[in-house]
């Protein structure tokens, strides 16, 4: 299972995420020209050795990460339980109509509570200092920064280590409300009764964040970040830079309101060991029409995209044009079925309050009548969930039968050999069928497979592929992620 785990992340993942991107631009790492390459025919063996050589190559380059002082201290800051820092402020308001006790002619409990709360960054201000003698934090006030002073070393006795985190205000905030619901037991009722939590959240959007870390005065973790918005509180840009000792990442993120680009780098010294960019198209893009419209409505405004993800001389490319595949789609997408609804066939079947009745035989009587009433209503019930389940699989094959030809339509992912500049394989997608059985009801479940191509036309499914050839790097990953557990 571990090995399986560690395969997928390193070889499915990146693949089926670049099959949802694409677009028409092009630049140094999203050049059209890598999906026009020849294939290698050297065969899946061969391929399979390079892929793996690349990968074992990434991890023994990044070997010592696990030993960096900067992580070694951040271990140990962990293990001393760091200080909870509130910089939530929150406040409650609850509203009832009429009393909250159950009562004959009101015996549904519904309680409407209005949770607020603030994320402001600047309230956690402070410094905190671990205090060996008591095993707690002692704070002292600050107005400008986060403070942490604690030991490098699991053992040390010190405070030899300094984390500062400073930030500064953009002066705007972004406001997010959203439903919790979860259901209380009525014993009156017999069911379950729905309690609503309406939560507002209030965030102080930064324009700087920066973080260092010292040992002994000497840095060893460096994090700058920096962050502007549009008028409607989306992101305009975002740029990071992390550096840890050699070891180096950044990220910017980009949005026009039209074209929104992503850009990740991960190096050691002057060498890129790991690279990806994406970019994604969109007709119009704003806070509101992202919060207000329906989830087709919101899919009308991506338009396409595209990524790429290098490792070594190993990389993945993907593009979808988006929009053309949902317009084809929807013709399919408007005939799913909906499932039928539990209040429609059980709502006003209330179950009898025993005081309510004068003797037990009217209420044994009443009891009689709701069990009649419950068992016509669940005939009924089960009987159109039934009708339903047979259109969901007629829906769903016609669905996923369309949705895997539009992708091979529209869209092209492929693997590359950047030393040799030829391909590795390429990826198509199929109509994928499961059947279950329970008892005597067959259950049949569609959705979208990807499959490898390579140059002999021979396809092999990302399980299968994933099956052998691969033990060296899996062992060398397993290896390292238990470096940083221990």
């Amino acid at each position: 299972m571990k090995k399986k785990t560690a395969l997928f992340l390193l070889i499915a993942a990146p693949i089926v995420f670049s099959a949802c991107k694409k677009s028409k631009d092009s630049g140094p790492e999203n050049d059209p020209s890598i999906y026009e390459l020849p294939y290698d025919k050297e065969g899946v063996t061969a391929n399979k050795a390079f892929m793996e050589s690349e990968g074992r190559d990434f991890v023994k380059k990044v070997d010592d990460l696990s030993s960096n002082t900067a992580i070694e201290a951040l271990k140990n800051f962990n293990r001393l339980e760091a200080p909870e820092i509130d910089i939530t402020v929150t406040a409650f308001r609850k509203m009832t109509d009429g009393s909250q006790e159950i009562e004959a002619l009101n015996n549904v409990l519904r309680i409407l509570t209005t949770e607020k709360k603030s994320y402001i960054p600047s309230k956690a201000f402070g410094i905190y200092k671990y205090n060996q003698s008591t095993k707690k934090w002692d704070r002292t006030a600050s107005s400008d920064k986060i403070e942490f002073h604690f030991p490098a070393a699991e053992n040390g006795n010190t405070n030899n280590t300094v984390l500062t985190i400073t930030y500064k205000n953009s002066g705007k905030s972004y406001v997010e409300n959203s439903t919790n619901y979860s259901y209380v037991y009525n014993p009156q009722t017999g069911s379950y009764d729905v309690v609503e939590k309406n939560i507002e959240e209030t965030y102080e959007l930064p324009s700087e964040l920066m973080a260092r870390m010292t040992i002994n005065s000497s840095e060893v973790l460096n994090l700058s970040s920096s962050y502007s918005y549009h008028e409607d509180k989306l992101p305009q840009l975002i740029s990071v830079k992390l550096s840890l000792g050699s070891y180096t990442t950044k990220l910017e993120t980009k949005n026009d309101n039209k074209l929104v680009s992503f850009k990740f780098s991960f190096g050691k010294g002057a060498e890129t060991l790991m690279n990806l960019e994406t970019n994604s198209n969109f007709s119009s893009l704003s806070y509101d029409k992202l919060a207000n419209s329906k989830d087709d409505e919101a899919l009308d405004l991506f338009v396409s995209a595209n990524t790429t993800f290098t490792v070594g001389n190993f990389t993945l490319g993907g593009q979808l044009d988006y929009a053309l595949m949902h317009n084809e789609l929807k013709a399919v997408r408007d005939k799913e079925p909906v499932s039928p609804d539990w209040a429609t066939y059980f709502a006003g079947i209330k179950y009898p309050n025993y005081n309510e009745y004068s003797s037990y035989d009217a209420y044994q009587k009443a009891l009689n009548e709701y069990n009649a009433k419950w068992d016509a209503a669940y005939k009924l019930y089960d009987s159109a969930y039934k009708k339903y389940e047979k259109d969901r699989e007629v829906y769903e094959k016609e669905y996923y039968t369309l949705l895997a030809n539009l992708l091979n339509k529209h869209g092209a992912v492929v693997a590359v050999n950047t030393k040799t500049k030829k391909k590795i394989a390429a990826v198509t997608f199929q109509l994928k069928e499961e059947v279950y059985q329970y008892g005597n009801t067959t259950v049949h479940s569609y959705d979208v497979e990807p499959l490898l191509v390579f140059g002999d036309e021979s396809k092999v499914s990302f399980e299968v592929f994933g099956e052998t050839g691969f033990d060296n790097l899996i062992d060398d990953v397993e290896a390292l992620l238990d470096k940083f557990e221990n």
